[in-house]
């Protein structure tokens, strides 16, 4: 991997190098390694199947092996991240960047566009505070798996955190204070240099969607003291295994309790926890710069996804054209 940095072999140790390896792994994010992995075995596998060889990779077996893909219907979304690992590799291993070439990006810029208008695209279900309700009413909060899973849809949806930000919250993250709590963050999808963020979640008014009570409700209960994961797996019988819930698993919880809730027909999943936190605080009249720190998007375009029509008929200029 040291190769493409061009350094000479002479005065480097075996040491050095694999320093320098080290340094250059950590410049992307565990999930992104496991991610490009994934998508460059995809992208091997087909070209085994053409016969043709994977790297370093042909401009039009690159555009072709997308379209293909697209067309047995993946989604442009999946798509971008074989093109990155595809870019990714080369440009590891010093070469050019094959998915750089204009013959590849025209593709590329034609898909999305195809998706744009033959594709709907499908937005997580923004939960309301009613429905939360519902959702926590299905529950029996007398037991430690329910206890559990009103802390994860309280903080889920308090803090605006995303599946795998839930998953990986440990008791150490917590810090209780007289008005709520501070969460940390100790790394996210939007954090890929892991500097960290925090997150404060408020009291709530009433006992019953007060998401600092779930939590010390939970702790107190599963006996977690102030190491180790936050969320774990209960089994019957009460046992409370010191294993993170999967980020996957999460999103089971939440579906779940939208089921038991009578939602099943809305595309409710762990996502609508953030995406509700969103489109409640923006119709409540919380400005976008402010609901963006405790989103933490750092692209407001992004941002306004999430913020549904509360704001946008706040914002309209359509109430000064006098008709």
């Amino acid at each position: 991997m040291t190769d493409h940095l061009e350094l000479a072999a002479e005065g480097l140790s075996l040491v050095d190098r694999a320093s320098i390896d080290e340094a250059i792994r950590a410049a992307r994010a565990p999930g992104t390694r496991r991610t490009y992995a994934s998508a460059w075995r995809s992208w091997e596998t087909w070209c085994v199947g053409r016969g043709v060889n994977a790297f370093p990779a042909d401009p039009m077996l690159v555009a072709a092996h997308l379209a293909e893909r697209h067309s047995a219907g993946v989604s442009t979304s999946r798509l971008d991240v074989t093109v990155a690992a595809i870019r990714a590799r080369h440009i590891d291993e010093g070469l050019e960047d094959p998915t750089a070439v204009r013959g590849v990006q025209l593709v590329v810029r034609g898909l999305r566009r195809i998706d744009a208008g033959e594709r709907a695209v499908k937005q997580a279900h923004p939960l309301t505070v009613a429905e939360v309700r519902r959702m926590l009413g299905t529950l029996d909060r007398a037991t430690l798996a329910g206890k559990r899973d009103a802390a994860i849809l309280l903080i889920g949806f308090a803090g605006a955190l995303r599946r795998s930000e839930i998953s990986n919250l440990r008791v150490s993250d917590l810090s209780f204070k007289a008005d709520g709590v501070v969460v940390r963050l100790r790394k996210s999808k939007s954090d890929q240099e892991g500097a960290g963020a925090f997150v404060g979640v408020v009291r709530g008014a009433h006992q019953d969607t007060d998401p600092v009570s779930a939590l010390r409700d939970w702790l107190g209960a599963a006996g977690l003291a102030t190491a180790g994961p936050l969320f774990v797996r209960v089994r019957r019988g009460g046992h409370v295994d010191r294993v993170s819930l999967h980020p996957d698993t999460v999103n089971a919880i939440v579906k779940r309790m939208a089921c038991c809730a009578g939602l099943s027909d809305l595309p409710i999943s762990a996502h609508s926890l953030r995406a509700g936190h969103a489109t409640v605080a923006a119709e409540a009249g919380v400005p976008a710069s402010r609901l963006a720190r405790t989103t933490r998007h750092a692209d407001l375009r992004t941002l306004a996804m999430y913020v549904r029509p509360g704001e946008v008929l706040r914002d309209t200029s359509s109430g000064s054209l006098g008709l």
